[in-house]
This record gives C-alpha cells, sequence and structure tokens, in this order.
C-alpha cells in the first residue's frame, strides 16, 4: 500500500504529466499533429513515375521517325527512276511512265480557261508571286455518261462525251464516298511559291537559264466547303506556275494522300513540257535533303492529321489562268520587292489578282468551274492583321477606361441598386469570346501577327475581368430584391393601445374628407428599436471590398453548380470561336441587347439610368468599331437603345409605357403628414432626430414667399392638411424607413446628386443607406 500510494503522488506531481495530458495541452495549444514520416519507398516510385512520364515518348515519336524514313525511301526510289527516265538510260530498268494527256481533255480546258499568251512588258504584266489565301465560287458539272444524257445541250458536251468514254460507273461511286459533291459552292485555296533552287545560280538568287527561272513551284491545300453544313473536304495541291503567261496546272488529292509530282510535266502543253521535266529533279533533290536533315536532328513531329479515312478519293487536275494587270513589268516588279522587304519607297497602287480555273477528276467523274476567284498576298493579310491588332487595342483600352469611371462614380448601394447586372454580364461574355479568338489565332499563327494579338486579347481578358466584378457586385447589392419574405405569422388579438399623448397624435384627410387620428412615430434615440433595426445596413469604409469578397465567396460555394456552368459556358465559347458565321450571328444578337436589361431595370425601379451619357455612348461606338463596324442596322439599333435611356433621364423611366403600367413600387420619403394639434402649445410635428429642432410645415402665400403655419382652428381644421403638409409643392421634411423624422435640409443637396449622379440617404443617426425618390 505504501509503494502504491508513493507511485500515485509521484503521477500527480506537476513535473511528470501523463500523456493524455499532453496531447490534450498540445491540441489547446493548437500545435499541429505529429505526422508520419511519408514511406521512401513509395516517394521514390512517385518521382519515379513523374520522371517517365516528362521524358516518355509514348511511342509517338518512333512511329513518325519511321514514317519519316519511309517517306525518305519512298523520295529516293522516285529520284532514281525519274532521274533514269529523263535521261533515257537503262530502259529495261525503269519502273516510271510518264501518263499521256487525251485530246479530249485539252479541248474541253480550252472550252473553260483561255490560254495565257505573252504581254508587252511596257503596259501590262501578270502577278510573279501569288503567295497567299484565293477565294471563289465555283459551279459542279457531272460530266458522267448517264448525267450526260439527260442535260440539255453544251458546246463542250462532246468534249466531256470522248473524255469519258470508257467509264467503270462502279468505281466512280466508290471513289466519290459520302460527300455531298452537289453542294459544293465556294473553293479556298492556300498556296506557297518558290522559284526552283539550282546549282547555277548567281547571289541574287536568279537562274543562269533564263527560262528555269520563268517557271516556279506551287504548293499548299484546296478546301472545299459545304455551303449546307459547313464541312471541309481538304485536298493537298502540287503545282507550277509559268511567270510570262500567269498560267497555272497542278495536281490535287486528297488530305492523307501522297502526290507524285514526277506526273506534272504531263499536264502542261507540249512546248514547255521539257522545261517542266527538268524542273522536278532539283525539287525531289532539296525534299530529300530537308527530310534528311530532320531525321538527323531528331526533329521529328508526329502526324497529327486525322486517322479516319479520307471522305473522297478522287484525285483532280487543276487548270488555273491568272487575269493580266495594267501595270508594267517593272512596277510589279518593284512592288513585289516592296512586298517583300519593306522600305517605304512609294510604289504603284496594288491590283487586284483574280483566277479562273477548273478542277477536273476524270476517275470522278466531275469537274468544277472557278471564277474571278479574288487572291490576297499573305504578307498583305499579316500586315491587315497587325493594323487591327494595334487599332483593337486601342479601342479595348478606351472601353476599359470608361469602364473604371463609371466604376468609380457608381459606388453607393442606392447608384448600384439602378444599374442592371445583365448589362455587364453581357459585355463580359462577348470580351470572353473576343479573348478566346484574339489567343487562338495568337497560338496558331506565326511570326510578328501572333505576338500583335496577345495585345488585344490580354487587354479583352481584363476588361472581362473587371466586368464580372461590376456585375457580382450589383449583384450583391441588388441581392435583397430576389429574397422571398417569409410569410407573417397568424394575426392574434391585439392588445388595447396605450392612450397617446395630443403632442402625437393629429388628424388626417382622407379623400373623402373624413378624418382619422394616426400616431406619429415618436424620434427616439439610436438605442432605440428603430435605430437597430436601420444599423443593420450601416454603411462601412471597406464596403466595395467587403462586397467583392463576398460575392466570390457566393459564386464559389456551390462549387458543383459552377463547374457545370463554367463546362457549358466554355463548351459555348469554343463552338462560337469554332464556327466564323455562328460567332457572328451570336455577337449580332449579344450587341443588339447590350442596353435593353438596362431600360427594364429603370422602367421596374421607377428611376432614370445610374450610367452615365459618356460611359454608354463611348461603349456602344468601341464595340461596334471593334465587331460590328458594318452592321449599320445593329449600330441603329443600339443607339435607339441609348436614345430611350436619356428620355427616361429627361422624361421619366416610364414615359413609353401606358399609364395602368407606368406605376413602380417606389419609397415616398415625404408623404402626407396629418397637421399638428391647433392646441397643443407648439405647432410642429416634432423635433429633428438630427439638429433636435421642431419642424414646422411651410405654405406658399398668396404673393409666391414662404410663411410658417400659425395656429388657429380656421387653418388646421378638418381639410386643412392638405394645404399644411404642402401638397402639390416641396415638403420640408423627410420619414425615412426607420420612421425617423427630420428636416429636409439634411438630405444630400441636388448639385451633389447631379454631380456624383446618386440619390441616397446616410443615415446620421443610424449609419444607413437609403434611396431617395424626388
Amino acid at each position: 500500500m505504501p509503494r502504491m500510494d508513493f507511485e500515485r503522488r509521484l503521477m500527480n506531481t506537476p513535473g511528470a504529466p501523463p500523456p493524455q495530458a499532453d496531447a490534450q495541452r498540445d491540441e489547446e495549444a493548437a500545435f499541429p499533429p505529429r505526422q508520419r514520416p511519408r514511406n521512401s519507398i513509395s516517394s521514390f516510385l512517385f518521382l519515379s513515375f513523374i520522371l517517365f512520364m516528362m521524358t516518355n515518348n509514348s511511342g509517338d515519336e518512333l512511329v513518325a521517325r519511321d514514317q519519316y524514313q519511309n517517306a525518305l525511301a519512298s523520295l529516293e526510289g522516285q529520284l532514281g527512276n525519274y532521274t533514269t527516265w529523263l535521261n533515257g538510260t537503262d530502259p529495261a530498268a525503269l519502273n516510271f511512265s510518264m501518263p499521256a494527256k487525251l485530246p479530249a481533255e485539252d479541248r474541253l480546258i480550252d472550252s473553260f480557261v483561255t490560254p495565257g499568251k505573252a504581254l508587252d512588258s511596257d503596259t501590262a504584266s501578270y502577278f510573279p508571286n501569288i503567295t497567299g489565301f484565293i477565294r471563289g465560287s465555283s459551279v459542279m458539272h457531272n460530266i458522267t455518261p448517264p448525267a450526260l444524257q439527260v442535260t440539255p445541250p453544251l458546246s463542250w458536251e462532246s468534249y466531256a462525251r470522248d473524255l469519258m468514254v470508257g467509264a467503270n460507273m462502279t468505281e466512280i461511286s466508290e471513289r466519290l464516298g459520302a460527300w455531298n459533291w452537289s453542294a459544293f459552292e465556294k473553293v479556298t485555296m492556300s498556296v506557297a511559291e518558290k522559284l526552283p533552287e539550282f546549282e547555277g545560280t548567281t547571289k541574287d538568287g536568279m537562274a543562269n537559264d533564263q527560262d528555269s527561272s520563268e517557271v516556279a513551284m506551287i504548293h499548299g491545300r484546296i478546301e472545299l466547303v459545304d455551303s449546307n453544313s459547313a464541312e471541309e473536304l481538304r485536298f493537298d495541291f502540287e503545282g507550277v506556275h509559268f511567270l510570262k503567261n500567269g498560267s497555272i496546272y497542278g495536281l490535287a488529292d486528297p488530305s492523307g494522300h501522297s502526290i507524285d509530282i514526277r506526273l506534272l510535266p504531263s499536264l502542261v502543253p507540249d512546248s514547255v513540257r521539257n522545261r517542266t521535266a527538268h524542273l522536278i529533279e532539283p525539287e525531289l533533290e532539296n525534299r530529300i535533303s530537308k527530310l534528311k536533315k530532320l531525321i538527323e536532328a531528331g526533329s521529328v513531329d508526329a502526324d497529327t492529321t486525322s486517322n479516319d479515312s479520307p471522305k473522297s478519293a478522287c484525285p483532280f487536275s487543276v487548270y488555273a489562268q491568272l487575269t493580266s494587270t495594267h501595270v508594267s513589268e517593272e512596277q510589279m516588279r518593284e512592288l513585289e520587292d516592296e512586298l517583300q522587304h519593306p522600305t517605304g519607297a512609294s510604289t504603284v497602287r496594288r491590283p487586284k489578282l483574280i483566277l479562273n480555273g477548273i478542277l477536273l477528276s476524270r476517275d470522278c467523274g466531275m469537274m468544277f468551274e472557278v471564277n474571278d476567284a479574288e487572291g490576297l498576298r499573305s504578307r498583305t493579310f499579316f500586315r491587315k492583321i497587325t493594323t487591327y491588332a494595334g487599332f483593337s487595342a486601342l479601342v479595348y483600352l478606351g472601353l476599359l477606361l470608361l469602364l473604371s469611371n463609371q466604376t468609380a462614380r457608381s459606388r453607393t448601394p442606392a447608384a448600384l441598386a439602378r444599374i442592371s447586372r445583365w448589362t455587364f454580364f453581357g459585355q463580359a461574355l462577348a470580351d470572353s469570346i473576343s479573348f478566346a479568338g484574339h489567343i487562338t489565332f495568337a497560338v496558331l499563327a506565326e511570326g510578328r501577327p501572333s505576338l500583335s494579338l496577345v495585345a488585344p486579347a490580354f487587354l479583352s481578358c481584363t476588361l472581362f475581368a473587371h466586368e464580372v466584378r461590376f456585375a457580382l457586385l450589383i449583384s450583391q447589392v441588388q441581392a435583397p430584391e430576389d429574397t422571398v419574405p417569409t410569410p407573417p405569422p397568424l394575426a392574434t388579438a391585439p392588445a388595447p393601445a396605450p392612450p397617446i399623448p395630443a403632442s402625437e397624435s393629429v388628424a388626417i384627410d382622407t379623400a373623402e374628407g373624413t378624418t382619422e387620428a394616426a400616431p406619429v412615430p415618436a424620434n427616439r434615440g439610436p438605442d432605440s428599436a428603430n435605430a437597430d433595426d436601420c444599423r443593420t445596413s450601416r454603411a462601412d469604409p471597406t464596403f466595395l471590398s467587403s462586397l467583392i469578397v463576398e460575392s466570390l465567396a457566393l459564386t464559389l460555394s456551390n462549387s458543383v453548380d459552377t463547374g457545370i456552368l463554367m463546362f457549358f459556358l466554355l463548351t459555348f465559347v469554343v463552338r462560337i470561336v469554332l464556327a466564323p458565321s455562328l460567332t457572328l450571328l451570336f455577337f449580332a444578337v449579344l450587341y443588339a441587347s447590350f442596353w435593353v436589361p438596362q431600360i427594364v431595370r429603370a422602367v421596374q425601379r421607377g428611376r432614370p439610368c445610374a450610367l452615365d451619357q459618356k460611359y454608354l455612348v463611348g461603349t456602344t461606338v468601341g464595340r461596334l468599331l471593334i465587331a460590328m463596324w458594318w452592321m449599320y442596322l445593329l449600330a441603329i439599333f443600339m443607339f435607339a437603345q441609348i436614345f430611350v435611356l436619356v428620355l427616361q433621364d429627361a422624361f421619366g423611366p416610364t414615359f413609353f409605357l401606358p399609364q395602368r403600367y407606368s406605376h413602380a413600387q417606389v419609397y415616398d420619403y415625404h408623404p402626407p403628414l396629418p397637421a399638428p394639434d391647433s392646441e397643443a402649445p407648439e405647432s410642429s410635428l416634432g423635433d429633428c432626430a438630427i439638429c433636435m429642432d421642431a419642424i414646422r410645415l411651410e405654405r406658399r402665400s398668396v404673393d409666391g414667399g414662404r410663411e410658417k403655419e400659425r395656429s388657429g382652428a380656421g387653418f388646421f381644421g378638418v381639410g386643412a392638411a392638405a394645404a399644411a403638409a404642402g401638397a402639390g409643392g416641396r415638403k420640408s421634411y423627410s420619414l425615412a424607413p426607420c420612421h425617423h423624422l427630420f428636416v429636409r435640409l439634411y438630405l444630400v443637396s441636388p448639385s451633389r446628386r447631379r454631380k456624383y449622379r446618386t440619390d441616397v440617404i446616410l443615415h446620421p443617426l443610424c449609419g444607413g443607406q437609403h434611396a431617395l425618390a424626388y
């Protein structure tokens, strides 16, 4: 027993606390709990997995490398066979033959495309370089034998019939695939042109052989657009351009099919076939050299093209002719040099690049006629992009400054209550789409245009952030309007009212002329119940900051709904960006409804718009300049909305509505109050809650002056309340929603209201802010 008592006393000593006490003390001291060290094996495996994912090629690079090596082997085989055919050596080992073009094909082509001819270099010329974008309309012609039998007679029908002799309709149907060829109405071409690189070239890059310098290689892409579904069928394009007569010959195969450029000499006329044949050999050598460098350097990119089979297997032969210009050859050369290497020198005005041609496919029995397709040089296009980027950046900067000034003016809850949140949500949505479009093109494009588009993308994103913040602030201020009040409890028998002193009971005039007794709320101090009710809306110096924080917290409180909303919003924005026609329609509808919510808000509140007219006009002009400067009807509609807002400010928010729809629920701060008792010692409505002076009614005298009301039965009798209260005139008192009565002198002066565009009482007694209706 003594030993057990000693151990018990030892454990209870302050110097040896039990383990439970230590844990409790650590918990009370808010110390972090001791964490178990991470297992070294799991950490090693995690880091190894991260390093593996960072350095793993996932097989794509190896597959792409094999594809490059196979392409290299194929090109080397083509070059060997072509060189043998071109030199005429070892015909027995030749594995290549040049196909012959049918005479009917030449006659059919001449029916649509007039061959170019040499021009007088002093008065006319052709474009020496067509690198850029060509777009135009086209007409489809079905040249299969069954279709030619039912079509009306045409001048070229016999040539097409001769060309399609022996065609197999079963094979033609298989090659056509699922593409809706009858819906084809537009064609776009993106081409790049360069002079061939020969071994015997001078320092300025011109070939020693004058004939060889008159032919240039062209490669690019041709797209056929379905007018119904906006789908595109892409073709790879390889061709030659004869600079002297503006003729273009080429081959177009669906994307994914390699084009054999050795067949190009079979398309050109016999007079230039030999020259074209000698142009193919250095082009093959150049491609082999570039492909070897890519493989040796390891710069092998995985193929990003779709693995789906092409929608069509129809190859096309392209025959096109440029329209001559009224610019001399010397002036055209100066114009081209200035475009390639800008120096600021004055040149002749650039003429239009017009192209006519046909796309002929004998294997599929169809032909497309391209008429007056207009071209745009790529460098000119990129200069236009740079100019647009600078202009749009300035416009977005102006919109941002206008919004900053407006948010600085609209700081009070009364001003925010008169602004529609949907106006700024709509602008924020438009700016988000604008940001996505600018940054997408900046990422996909290369060179200086991509850098220039970063500026408007950044400014539109900044404007979007400010608009969302301001819209959330407005939503926070207007949130009590959306709350549904709880139903009042069941009414019970009221307790008998205490007797009302004579100084607090007055007579009220009704429309019928009867008099009712009504109590006037007594003016109590700041510790009263009314002051407690009004103190809930006390103004705070950090009001805007707290509202922003609370708005963000309220928005992010429900993460699931926010995530779903953001997912659908981003999906919608991406879809809008990828569909240009849908983007224009959406912007037109969105821009046309910018100020409509503000008009509706003014009608609902019974107060004019709180937005500054400079902001309204400046924002409208800036929006139209950026996206919709060519839509005059949209501009007229938007300025009509601004005109309605200005008229609401001048004639009232409901001036355009019928009388039965023009009543807004507005609190009256100057209600008709009962006149004081004529038998009271002082003829006043009571004491002011601010200065504690007696509030006396004033009325206009006959001569236009103001005089104080005097006591007397004749004046304060029945029916005198309308005159005593100043019916139809300016009241000298104000009654707040918290039932505090004070002199009107303590309201915001009209000059301050016009300056700050706000009608608000900052209650000096309980700190509440109340919107006024004058």
